[in-house]
């Protein structure tokens, strides 16, 4: 087995440096432009050049990072209003996430809650636990107790079809929600797709490791073979080193929800196998605890990565200890879309294509985030949480 290049605490140490170089990149650029307005005595034209020891390339990559880094000024809110709401009022909506393990879905879930009740509604939350068996179960059930409508969360259509396509007959509402669109079974008149932040997040993790490993990383992906949607993410963060990282190396590891606890193992068998690696994405955060553990059993010296974060990822990552980066995406906000999703569908309304946000956090970027169970219910990680009174003037339940 060849020999580690670098220990952990020499990793820590440079991506810490490096975040800091973003900082400073992010100042310079700022006071490069203000300059340049300020000067009348320039007349040349050129462009700035890239800090000393900076090329121009990471420049640009650092100017990327910081920008996913940041909230937003407000959240992308649909501006038509959805008829008809106050004829629902008592009605329940099941939601059916992929599997209760993942903590996203317990933010999305609080949040349907909220937003259900303001349109006047309940929600009955039903576990898949990673089975179509169970998945197929729960939709069954909704059907029968004619349900206002359903949420699938985190699953692929496929996965329970003929349950899906009886509730439809039976004039019952799906939403599949984070999910990417697939061709073969376009929105209708009872059904539709809710936007998935899956790829952002994946591609920003990547974007982050180039930049921190100064573009000679050799990364395991632990990807979720649950669906073709997270199979897709995973890609779409490979196509990232592909393209701008030639150095880079991928290795790609296969898990699933179902197969959870083989995840340390197959961790574990993966790092053995290619003893240079020195970055681990974890693609959903509720595989980050099995993988970590297969990092320790194969005494592997990694930076460990995640996305679809929680509160108590950020929390270990504001320690800083292995984790050192992780994105996240607006889980409740997701959960007003769902809802706003289902009452258009009863209205007879199109299905807006929603942008559920995301941001890129590190533990030098933690600092004044709130790390509560409010501001991360609400989503004041992402930008000022105010989206819930522009939903339900929509709905007219202000």
């Amino acid at each position: 087995m060849q020999s580690r290049k670098r220990d952990h605490m020499t990793i820590t140490h440079r991506a810490a440096r490096r975040t800091r170089v973003l900082t400073a990149l992010a100042v310079g650029a700022a006071l490069t432009a203000t300059l340049a307005a300020c000067s009348s005595d320039s007349d040349d034209g050129g462009s700035a050049s890239a800090p000393s020891g900076e090329t121009s390339a990471d420049s640009a990559l650092a100017q990327e990072i910081t920008t996913l880094e940041q909230p937003l000024d407000a959240f992308p809110v649909p501006t038509d209003k959805v008829d008809g709401v106050a004829d629902l009022a008592g009605g329940t909506i099941y939601y059916v996430p992929i599997t209760s393990r993942a903590p996203q879905f317990a933010i999305t879930q609080a949040e349907i809650t909220v937003a259900a009740k303001a349109a006047g509604l309940k929600v009955q939350a039903c576990d898949g636990k990673g089975t179509p068996t169970d998945i197929s179960a729960c939709i069954t059930q909704a059907t029968h107790a004619k349900a206002v409508g359903i949420v699938l969360d985190g699953l692929a259509y496929d996965m329970a079809a003929n349950a899906i396509e009886g509730a439809q007959k039976a004039g019952v509402p799906v939403v599949i929600s984070n999910q990417m669109t697939d061709e073969r079974h376009p929105a209708t008149e009872t059904f539709s797709n809710v936007g998935t932040a899956g790829s952002p997040q994946m591609i920003a993790l990547a974007k982050w490791i180039m930049f921190d490993s100064g573009g000679k990383a050799n990364v395991l992906i632990n990807e979720a073979t649950d669906g073709a949607s997270q199979i897709a993410y995973v890609e779409a963060a490979v196509d990232e080193f592909t393209k701008d990282c030639p150095d880079c190396t991928v290795t790609v590891n296969k898990v699933s929800s179902a197969s959870f606890d083989q995840i340390p193992s197959s961790t574990s068998s993966a790092l053995l196998k290619n003893p240079d690696i020195d970055y681990v994405i974890s693609e959903f955060a509720e595989f980050l605890q099995p993988t970590a553990q297969g990092v320790q059993q194969a005494s592997a010296k990694v930076t460990m990565t995640t996305a679809a974060s929680a509160l108590s990822t950020l929390k270990e990552l504001k320690g800083g200890a292995t984790l050192q980066a992780a994105t996240a995406q607006a889980a409740g906000y997701q959960g007003w879309v769902d809802v706003d999703a289902i009452l258009r569908l009863h209205a007879g309304q199109d299905v807006p294509e929603y942008e559920v946000p995301t941001r890129l956090f590190t533990p030098d970027t933690l600092d004044g985030v709130e790390l509560t169970s409010d501001a991360e219910q609400t989503g004041a990680w992402f930008g000022p949480a105010t989206y819930t009174d522009d939903f339900t003037a929509l709905w007219g339940v202000n």
